[in-house]
């Protein structure tokens, strides 16, 4: 897919805008390059999903010292600034997902409905640094061959990313983002939210286990829990269909005290980036 290069605080980042109708936001995951939405964004066409390496992930520039969280969604915010979007939808998986929370506690007013896969309040370590140097010690040496243990293990979760080539074999870049969890939680800030939210989350998932949904839809106010049967923590990979189908219905779905989603008077939404040019 068609990527664009935007300098945004100093930064200048990957970001991919593809699709029509109205926009959504799509937040990575670990190391998560943007070709790891490709399924999902192929399911999604009448959406215009708009996604991006976050700094230090693929072709996003590396910056000199980690990030917060708190950085991390401000420049968020200013990306969306630039391309002329008010106001959008918000997904967000995994690490993604506390980027999409912290996002919408810091700039409520540009987000319309939450939608959180496969992530927690915190405060949680999802990966390890030792997790990493051991994963690339060992690919190193045996090309990715597989090894015992669990499909959902944190070994072999990096295995499957990086092979699929989803997830960026940089380890500085893992570092850089574990570094922005550090401390962080949403915990006693989400009743903050007044955002429609869903929650997903996979009853197979060893990573981030079922009871972290349940603590998001118990503290986010107007929050519904829908748990995929049968998936792991990949599950927006592995059943992308079905994850598309929730994210419809659930964004489709209008209530008489919301805004309707951006659109304009043909049903195309064209952010900035990609109107023509006046001559």
């Amino acid at each position: 897919m068609t990527t664009h290069k935007l300098t945004i605080k100093d930064l200048q980042l990957n970001v991919s805008i593809c699709g029509q109708g109205s926009p959504l936001l799509l937040l990575n995951g670990l190391g998560g390059l943007i070709r790891t939405f490709d399924p999902l964004r192929d399911e999604l066409e009448d959406y215009t999903t708009i996604t991006l390496d976050v700094p230090g992930v693929g072709k996003s520039q590396m910056p000199r010292w980690p990030m917060r969280l708190p950085r991390h969604a401000d420049l968020i915010a200013e990306m969306l600034k630039q391309l002329g979007i008010d106001q959008i939808d918000v997904f967000g998986v995994s690490w993604g997902g506390a980027l999409a929370q912290e996002f919408a506690l810091r700039h409520p007013r540009m987000v319309r409905r939450l939608i959180l896969a496969a992530t927690s309040a915190g405060p949680v370590v999802l990966v390890k640094p030792a997790d990493i140097v051991d994963f690339f010690d060992r690919s190193k040496s045996t090309k990715l061959r597989k090894k015992e243990g669990s499909r959902n293990s944190i070994q072999s979760l990096l295995r499957f990313g990086v092979v699929k080539g989803m997830l960026t074999v940089n380890p500085r870049t893992y570092y850089h983002q574990l570094a922005a969890l550090v401390g962080w939680t949403s915990l006693l800030r989400l009743f903050h939210l007044r955002h429609r939210t869903l929650i997903l989350t996979g009853d197979r998932d060893t990573l981030v286990r079922l009871y972290n949904a349940h603590i998001l839809r118990r503290n986010i106010r107007r929050a519904e829990l829908h748990v995929l049967q049968g998936e792991g923590h990949f599950f927006v990979v592995t059943s992308a269909k079905q994850t598309a189908k929730l994210i419809r219905e659930f964004l489709c779905h209008q209530h008489g005290d919301e805004e309707k989603a951006p659109m304009i008077a043909n049903g195309m939404f064209v952010p900035h980036l990609l109107q023509p040019k006046k001559s």
